[in-house]
């Protein structure tokens, strides 16, 4: 029986989540999420393979000829470290298939460390690779089969003690939305694909949660579906989360089912309250004026909104992006996170970015929405890096908290997360001034002008 390993490399954002205060916030886990793509491409494998998968984030990656063909898997921050062990495993003459958005993004950048590379979903290229494999012909590039249902995922391949988040469900893939900046956009062209409700319930129900994820780019791409599905999932009894576009506020029917059916809350794509902002990110589905009432009906509803905001457009500045935290906190949103603006390679913004020459590295492991790799317009790296820090440190702390969370019913996992990240931060200054005896946290707002 052939033996295929797939693996997910290392990554900045998920783990090995390190030190004392990093495994208290995480209780104890190693990582925080389990790789659901990879469970998803386990899934479409024939029972006549043995499969497993290795996770970096959680275990390291032993480079070894006991393997008959490698799987790996990597967002763009991934990829060198992808590369890198594609390069080891081909130096023992193991054969490697690349996969994920990155390699799906840049495939003739991927090709020269892998046999072969996988453009798009896992379910309508991998069974086809590994036919190949099998007949001594796997070469070259291999792009998804329009059409394809969502595979079951492989859950039993990974421990899920070792996850922070353990329950993760797919039910849908990529998004309508066009937005300039977006990776979905890049890896799905516009095409939106729901699985059968069926299969997501009885999905759910051999996972055993009280309480699922839905890890879908926007669970409510098409309403007329997600209504139904909505409808079925009520009968379950299951709290949920997921990411939904600000625009389903709109439909008092929608609101009425997302509460019925347990959602307990949204987390919600803002970008910015700024209308020039949204314009040059071509977000369009709804307009900054209507994001506070729409917010408002959603809270009302007993729904929780986690605000994303974008920093670095064009038309930002650091007195807009500080406008968009005081924002974000007038609208009382439980969670609020503020990811740099990054042009991820396969999106128009990147291309629109290249050709102006400001992309200031093609250091792919620093494409984490945490470092600034781009030349912004209106401010300078070390400023728009700074108001990211800024906007952090001003939304969870203690009078921030005090002003959003205690004047509504109480929200125990909304408490949690403030008051995780809230510490997080404290130790991260308290390492800081350990490190660099004259690091100073005030005047993160000001412009480097005023600090001169």
């Amino acid at each position: 029986m052939p033996k295929l390993r797939l693996i997910n490399p290392r990554n900045p954002l998920n783990g090995l989540v390190q030190g004392d205060v990093a495994r208290r916030l995480t209780f104890g886990r190693k990582a925080i999420f389990m790789p659901l793509g990879l469970m998803v491409a386990a899934g479409t494998v024939p029972r006549s393979w043995q499969v497993e998968i290795v996770d970096e984030c959680v275990q390291g990656v032993l480079v070894a000829k006991d393997v008959d063909l490698v799987g790996i898997t990597a967002m763009t921050c991934q990829a060198p470290r992808a590369y890198e062990i594609a390069d080891a495993y081909r130096g023992l003459g193991v054969p490697v298939i690349l996969g994920g958005i990155h390699p799906s993004c840049l495939p003739e950048e991927a090709l020269p460390h892998a046999t072969a590379v996988a453009v798009g979903e896992a379910e309508g290229t991998l069974p086809r690779m590994l036919g190949d494999f099998a007949a001594g012909r796997l070469s070259g590039l291999y792009r998804a089969e329009a059409g394809t249902e969502i595979a079951v995922p492989r859950r039993d391949l990974l421990n899920p003690r070792d996850y922070f988040v353990n329950n993760a469900v797919q039910i849908s893939r990529g998004c309508p939305m066009r937005c300039k900046f977006c990776t979905t956009a890049a890896m799905y062209g516009g095409r939106y694909s729901v699985r059968p409700i069926e299969a997501i319930i009885q999905e759910i129900r051999d996972l055993g949660a009280r309480r699922v994820v839905f890890a879908d780019d926007n669970v409510v791409g098409d309403f007329r579906w997600a209504k139904e599905f909505l409808k079925e999932l009520a009968k379950l009894g299951v709290q949920w989360t997921g990411q939904a576009t600000l625009n389903i506020a709109r439909d008092d029917e929608m609101l009425a089912l997302l509460k019925a059916s347990g959602c307990a809350g949204l987390i919600l794509g803002l970008e910015s309250p700024n209308p020039e902002s949204l314009r040059e990110g071509h977000k369009t589905v709804c307009p900054a004026e209507d994001y506070l009432p729409l917010i408002r009906k959603l809270q009302a509803a007993g729904i929780g909104t986690w605000g994303s905001f974008l920093m670095g457009f064009d038309a930002d500045t650091v007195e807009s992006l500080h406008a968009a935290v005081r924002f974000a906190r007038q609208a009382d949103l439980d969670i609020s996170t503020y990811p740099i603006l990054t042009p991820y390679p396969g999106t128009p913004l990147f291309d629109e970015y290249d050709a102006a020459g400001r992309i200031l590295t093609r250091d792919w492991a620093k494409y984490t929405a945490g470092t600034v790799v781009f030349q912004p317009k209106r401010m300078t790296p070390r400023e728009l890096a700074n108001c990211q820090i800024a906007a952090f440190r001003e939304f969870y702390s203690w009078g921030s908290m005090w002003d959003r969370l205690t004047l509504r019913p109480f929200q125990k996992w909304a408490w949690i997360i403030n008051i995780s990240i809230n510490q997080g931060f404290r130790y991260y200054y308290r390492r800081q001034k350990k490190r660099m005896p004259d690091f100073q946290e005030a005047h993160l707002w000001a412009t480097e002008a005023t600090k001169q």
